[in-house]
């Protein structure tokens, strides 16, 4: 499949728009040129390039080949657009908590609380979104048509490597002395080593997805910990690597 970039430099997004328009149903020009907004003489410049193209017949009707390319761009466009909204983390809907009674249709407000993301009925800067159905305070609701950036703070990611002479009473509680003032509300264990340590110490972790979960609750204005071995080392930074650019949060190393 070709790349995005290159449809657009040869004049292919104007080829695949005609087709579309002829596809439709439309032979005029005037109609052609009416819709995608440029002169009739562009119009017919442009069909009959797509008949040297075999793309369309004499009678400018599309031609399989006409519709392969039609086919290969729009997958092409698709893609794109789902990388740019991965690679920009716009969207135009979301789930939320009702923060209060909603109702459908309702104007409502986006806020994070504790890495979990509600909707109010009042407006303010930020962003703003509408509830697609009636919620009662504390249910889950789908917000659409979202405008604007959620305004909240991310969390600080923080990380701890461990080794076998920290499995001591004194170590522990320096551990948690960390947690405690750092307010760190979710712990990610990377590894056997980590693990036992917090189940010494009575530390809650997750041990599934660790890495990706401490980091995703930064992203969500949570204080996470990560804890790890020296025999994880080469694995977490891998992991880091893949996922630090997505959600754009730093690690902090810290020591026990």
């Amino acid at each position: 499949m070709q790349d995005f970039h290159e449809f657009r430099e040869k004049g292919n997004l104007t080829f695949a728009l005609i087709l579309i328009e002829l596809l439709k149903g439309k032979r005029k020009l005037r109609e052609i040129s009416t819709d995608l907004k440029i002169t009739p003489q562009g119009a017919s410049v442009y069909l009959k390039n797509l008949q040297k193209l075999k793309y369309v017949d004499s009678g400018n009707t599309p031609t399989p080949e006409g519709v392969a390319f039609l086919q290969q761009i729009l997958a092409t466009i698709s893609l794109f657009v789902e990388d740019a909204y991965e690679d920009t983390g716009i969207i135009s809907s979301c789930e939320a908590v009702a923060g209060e009674d909603l109702g459908k249709g309702d104007r409502v407000s986006l806020s994070m609380n504790k890495g979990l993301l509600y909707a109010y009925r009042r407006k303010k800067a930020g962003s703003n979104g509408v509830a697609d159905f009636r919620a009662k305070k504390g249910d889950p609701v789908r917000i659409s048509k979202i405008e604007g950036i959620i305004d909240h703070k991310v969390g600080n990611f923080y990380v701890l490597t461990v080794d076998f002479d920290d499995l001591t009473p004194k170590k522990l509680g320096k551990l948690n002395r960390i947690l405690k003032e750092k307010s760190i509300e979710y712990v990610g264990a990377y590894g056997i080593l980590a693990s036992e340590i917090c189940k010494f110490g009575k530390i809650k972790a997750s041990v599934y997805a660790p890495v990706e979960g401490c980091i995703e609750a930064g992203a969500k204005g949570v204080n996470s910990l990560l804890i790890y071995s020296p025999e994880m080392t080469r694995f977490f930074f891998q992991k880091l690597s893949a996922n630090i650019h997505k959600y754009r949060i730093n690690p902090k190393f810290v020591e026990i």
